[in-house]
């Protein structure tokens, strides 16, 4: 019995070889026992056993074959790798608001107003609505001595409608009324310059376009 499986489980490298190719594929395509931890349990012995025979060549002169077994041992590694790195990177984008670059240009954009390049991000998430859509909140708090520079420029643009829209006083500070159009429409978004606590809030709500599943 031991002599047979060192012939086929060592020294015969087709055969290990080709268990661990069938595990990998009942593992993806064909699970036998779903409630069971077999096809781990195949893969993981099926990986052993290979990884077995292919020291085996390697220390017996055939280095090729062995050298070609552990690449196709670490082959479905690697590839499980970035596959779970992917996964995590797209999980982690589901939370991430406004990349740090494009903060002040965003901001630009919806309201006309430019923001000093000193700030400190108190928020920067991405919240889910709901199935229909998501919104990104981005609240900044800017440093006293900028409230000047961020004052003149709303108190200058008051009188005069965009086609963004419009800044209102409000208790605090001022508001951001946007215009009501096809874009904004699309896009809407709201945004507040509070002068107590020197801060500038903005909440862009993203719709998913559901015309064309």
């Amino acid at each position: 019995m031991t002599e047979l499986m060192k012939k086929y489980l060592l020294e015969k490298w087709w055969f290990p070889l080709l268990l661990f190719v069938l595990s990998i594929l009942q593992f993806i395509l064909f699970p036998i026992l779903p409630n069971t931890d077999f096809s781990i349990i195949f893969v993981v012995l099926s990986g052993l056993t290979l990884f077995a025979s292919s020291i085996w060549q390697l220390f017996k002169g055939s280095k090729i074959i062995g050298i070609s077994l552990l690449a196709v041992l670490v082959m479905p590694i690697l590839i499980s790798g970035s596959m779970i790195y992917l996964f995590s990177e797209m999980m982690n984008s589901l939370d991430r608001g406004l990349y740090l670059e494009s903060i002040e240009p965003v901001i630009k954009e919806k309201t006309d107003l430019i923001i000093p390049k000193k700030y400190e991000i108190l928020e920067n998430s991405r919240r889910n609505e709901d199935r229909d859509g998501y919104g990104i909140g981005l609240i900044i708090k800017y440093q006293e001595s900028e409230e000047k520079y961020i004052t003149e420029q709303i108190l200058n643009s008051m009188d005069s409608k965009s086609d963004k829209g419009i800044w209102r006083y409000y208790e605090n500070g001022f508001d951001f009324e946007h215009s009501e159009n096809e874009n904004n429409r699309a896009q809407p978004y709201y945004s507040k310059v509070d002068t107590l606590s020197n801060t500038i809030e903005l909440y862009i709500m993203n719709w998913v376009d559901r015309s064309n599943w």
